[in-house]
This record gives C-alpha cells, sequence and structure tokens, in this order.
C-alpha cells in the first residue's frame, strides 16, 4: 500500500508512518509506505493518475474533488476514487496569537500579520471558503503571510506574525510543526467572537465543536475563561479496490491489536480498541463504497452500518 499523505510534519503523515512502523513489525504480508504527497489535493490526482493505491484525505478537499469544486473544477477534474476503509484523525482548528500582543479576539485579527496555515493545504482553503461565505476573508486576507509550517516558529519567535490558525489532533497531540512552536515562543488562544462562530457553525464544508480547554500544548495556553470555540476536519484512509480484502481486514486488525504500539510512535494515534473508532470519519459513503476487506472487518465486529455500500472486489 502506498499510502499519499500530506506534506512532513503533518498529523496525518505522522499517523501513517506510526502505522508504517508498526505493520512493518507485526505483517510478513502487508507492505504499508508513506508518502509525503504534499497535500490532499495532490494525493487524489496522484491517485487518480496511478501514482498511488491509497491516500489519506480530509473530507472537506474529498467531498471538493467529488463535486468539482475548488481545484477540482473544470479542466482539472478527477474521476477516479478508491473505496473507504476507516478513519484516522480528527482537527479542531482555532486562533492563537502571541502571549504579549494585544489580539484578545477574533476582531482584532484584521490588518494584523496572520499566518493561516500552508496555501496549498486542504485546511487553508476549507477556512478561506468558511471564512469567505461569511464576508470575513477579505479583511483577514490583506495581512496573511504564507510560507511553509517548517518556518512558523521562528516567523512567532521573530515577531513576523502575530496570530495564526493551528490544531489540536485528536483532541490530545500537536503536529511537529506546533510542537516547535510551543518551544520556541510564548502563545495564547483567543476568542472567536459571533461573527466567526457563526461562520463555522453555518459552513457545510466542516464540523464545528466547542471543547473545554486546547489540547496538546506545554505551556498554559487557555488565554482565559472563554468558550474554546473550533471548527473541525476528519480524515478517513482509503484504498483502491485492487488491493486484496484480506490486506485491508489485517491492516484494521493490527490497528485494533497494536495500537498502543502506534501510540509509542505517535500519541494522536487513536484508540482503536474500541471498533466505532473507525467509523467517524466515513462520510461520502453514497458516492464511495467501503472497500471489501473494511466491510468484512466492520461486519465481524458488529459496527457496519447498512447505510453503507459494500464496494467490489
Amino acid at each position: 500500500m502506498t499510502v499519499g499523505s500530506s506534506s512532513s510534519g503533518s498529523s496525518t503523515y505522522g499517523n501513517s508512518q506510526a502505522i508504517q512502523r508498526v505493520v512493518s513489525q507485526e505483517s510478513d504480508s502487508i507492505n504499508f509506505i508513506t508518502q509525503d504527497a504534499g497535500g490532499d489535493p495532490q494525493s487524489i490526482r496522484l491517485f487518480a493518475d496511478g501514482e498511488l493505491n491509497s491516500y489519506s484525505a480530509g473530507n472537506y478537499i474529498l467531498n471538493q474533488a467529488l463535486e468539482q469544486t475548488g481545484p477540482f473544477e473544470e479542466p482539472d477534474t478527477v474521476s477516479e476514487f478508491p473505496q473507504h476503509g476507516f478513519g484516522h484523525l480528527s482537527l479542531n482548528l482555532y486562533w492563537m496569537a502571541l502571549e504579549d500582543s494585544d489580539i484578545e479576539t477574533t476582531d482584532d485579527l484584521a490588518g494584523r500579520d496572520l499566518y493561516a496555515l500552508p496555501a496549498g493545504w486542504g485546511l487553508r482553503a476549507m477556512t478561506e471558503e468558511m471564512y469567505g461565505n461569511a464576508g470575513l476573508w477579505e479583511d483577514l486576507e490583506e495581512g496573511v503571510v504564507n510560507f511553509e509550517t517548517t518556518e512558523a516558529a521562528s516567523a512567532l519567535e521573530e515577531g513576523r506574525v502575530e496570530a495564526f490558525i493551528v490544531y489540536t489532533s485528536n483532541y490530545t497531540q500537536l503536529p511537529s510543526w506546533a510542537t516547535e512552536i510551543d518551544s520556541r515562543a510564548e502563545v495564547r488562544a483567543i476568542e472567536m467572537t459571533d461573527d466567526f462562530v457563526a461562520a463555522a457553525e453555518e459552513f457545510g464544508g466542516a464540523g464545528y465543536e466547542e471543547v473545554d480547554e486546547i489540547g496538546g500544548w506545554n505551556q498554559d495556553v487557555q488565554g482565559g475563561d472563554f468558550p474554546k470555540h473550533t471548527w473541525t476536519e476528519t480524515y478517513p484512509y482509503l484504498f483502491s479496490s485492487e488491493i486484496p480484502a484480506d490486506a485491508v481486514y489485517e491492516l484494521m486488525d493490527i490497528c485494533h491489536n497494536h495500537f498502543q504500539s502506534m501510540q509509542d510512535a505517535n500519541p494522536t494515534i487513536l484508540d482503536w480498541d474500541d471498533p466505532e473508532n473507525f467509523t467517524f470519519a466515513l462520510t461520502h459513503t453514497d458516492e464511495i463504497p467501503i472497500h471489501p476487506g473494511a466491510a468484512d472487518w466492520y461486519e465481524d465486529n458488529d459496527v457496519w452500518d447498512d447505510s453503507w455500500t459494500r464496494g467490489d472486489e
């Protein structure tokens, strides 16, 4: 399985590497290879071009590919898709600012130097569309500074940006680039005001969640006693129908039985002891069926949903 993941340092890439490590130890029949595809749209295109046979992609970008919108508008449409496997990642996105900044709420962001994730990322496109629909992006865009995540810590440390979007993976873990921020810059959460909350709540391309506190940081980043509003994205793994059913089944068994070893490599890995935790990211199931190997595993573990469609082998 050559599995396209977002760029090195991302949570999807980290999860895939942790799975790769344990699969190599536990199986003599599966070769799970993590490939840095540079982003979800690139993974989807590489699969359509026959250069990958599996990938992880956020459901927002996957929906764009299915609906032929965003980066997949004519003439850049794709028509070949893999089949659903299992969910592995949920991201809660939120705004933060430098500790010594006078930015207290999202109403203070206009006209400031901001980092809104890399321009090629699906999370960036999702955020732009979400705020664009609400008429908020135009004021933010003027201050957005574009660079890769590897530069984020130094940009904050040097004061080249004052506020930024970041995310916590599966409620407890930061991506490696945010861990570097945690060690090099003093930052805090800022409050999302009503217009920004409404933009997230009303946007159909992502989820919305209010969490008790921001997780994953070593420093105290809570920023005050205000609700922690987040917009969310979920990520499934998808596999080519040409991958044998027993291979996907064995992969899921390994994740189920050895998730603790995977967590030792990357704490973001879910508690896959509970079979339900494989199913949370399975959306767009009308257009994309469930891989036969995953379908067998769900049936054997009593979490099959009769509204899903079983894919052809």
